[in-house]
Formats: C-alpha cells, structure tokens, sequence
C-alpha cells in the first residue's frame, strides 16, 4: 500500500515540473556573442622604454670635390656626354682626347711592336741605339793606282748620305745611298793617303747604315764595311800607303 502512494506522489511532481517549463512566459533565452573584438592598433602600443641605447655611426657621403685620391689630387668634374662611362673615372691605360675608336688605344702600342720586329728582322734601322763611336780601320800598304769604292744602303732606303775626304779635301759629297752597289774612284798619290768616310745624313727611321766595300784596281778587296746605325757625323777612317 506504501509503494503505490509513493509512486502516485511522483507522478505529481513530474507533472507539475513539465508543466511549469511548457507554459511559463516569463522565460527570456540568452542570445549568442556575435561581436568580435576589434585588435589594438600598433601605434596605440607604447614602444619599450627599457631597450638598450645603440651607438650608430652616422653615414656621410663623401664629397668627391674636396676629398683627395692616392695621388694627393683632387678630381675635377667632367661634364663630357659618354654613353656607358661614368663622368669621373679612373684608368692605368693612357687616354687620347680625340680617340673615337677602340682600336686607337692601342695603335701606339702595336706600332712600337711592329718596328721592334721590323728591327730584329733586319727591315728597318732602330733609332733607339744610333753608334757614335768613330773608328780607325787601319793602315795599308799597297801599289796600286787608284782605290774602287763601292757602296749601297743594305737595309732601309730612307735618305742615309756620306762625304769622303782625301787628306782632309772633299772628294765626294752628299753620296745618296740607293739598294744598289754605285761606286767611285780614288786616285792615289805616292806616300800616305789618308782618306776618311763620313756620315753626311742619317736618313728618317734611324741611323746610316751604308755597306761599304774597297778594292784596289786589281780588284783585291781591301775592307768591307757595314755599318750600323751610324749617328751623323760619324768618322770612319783608314790610311793607305802608295809605294
């Protein structure tokens, strides 16, 4: 009898709980958080006042009109148009104003290359090494008449002269050097006959180198000379004695 009254006391009370839920008005649900907060601005963080102080050096550009180079010069402008080159530049290659070629810088260069080859060739005398020395080729006895001299240019033909003398007198002036042997007669006097050769001119691209050859009119030779960039005024002597 107990069991059924207390099962019939809850039932009531599940009731009356339904009950209340269904038809109380009162009830206002709470609707979700749709907003979202707005991030702070980083300027409205304030930067932190404990960091360290940095010693920065402050950078300056140099002023390329005051300062000096490794020569102790200053530069001075160049308002020269130059496609691809900068106004101020430096170079170790010797610049020419009016060159307007690539090729020019180095014209100089090859042209001094070429006569040094020119030179060793044989084709072309080096002024860089002019002989001054004048030279006594020695006495010689003979009984001949007169002497035959022959003489040419046997390198460059460039404008190389010479004078003979016979006991100090003019014999010959002013003899133009050709490529081919031309030749004169010396006549002969009993006794000593000093004769002497002398360089009259130079020529254009170097020293005087005259071939010289002397024979007797039996046609003995008596000295063969080549001469070797002679500088001008050069002596070249030898003493012949008529018995």
């Amino acid at each position: 009898m107990n069991r059924i009254l207390f099962f019939i006391f809850i039932l009531c009370i599940s009731s009356n709980v339904f009950g209340q839920a269904e038809f109380n008005t009162k009830f206002r649900p709470i609707k979700p958080q749709t907003t979202t907060v707005k991030p702070k601005d980083k300027k409205d963080i304030p930067p932190p006042t404990n960091l360290p102080k940095l010693n920065i050096p402050k950078i300056v550009a140099p002023n390329v009109l005051k300062e000096t180079n490794i020569f102790g010069t200053k530069p001075t402008p160049n308002n020269a148009f130059e496609i691809g080159t900068p106004e101020n530049h430096f170079s170790m290659t010797p610049k020419n104003k009016f060159e307007h070629k690539l090729g020019d810088v180095y014209q100089e260069k090859m042209t001094k290359d070429l006569e040094k080859t020119m030179v060793r060739e044989g084709l072309k005398e080096d002024l860089s090494s002019l002989d001054r020395r004048d030279r006594y080729l020695g006495d010689y006895k003979t009984k001949s008449e007169f002497l035959m001299v022959k003489y040419r240019d046997y390198i460059q033909i460039d404008g190389d002269l010479i004078n003979v003398y016979l006991n100090d007198k003019l014999i010959q002036s002013q003899l133009y050097l050709y490529s081919q042997l031309d030749e004169f007669k010396i006549p002969l006097g009993m006794g000593i006959n000093n004769i002497e050769f002398v360089v009259a001119s130079q020529g254009t691209s170097g020293g005087n180198t005259a071939e010289i050859h002397v024979i007797d009119d039996k046609a003995k030779p008596m000295t063969n000379e080549y001469w070797n960039n002679l500088a001008l005024g050069t002596r070249i002597k030898l003493l012949v004695i008529k018995e």
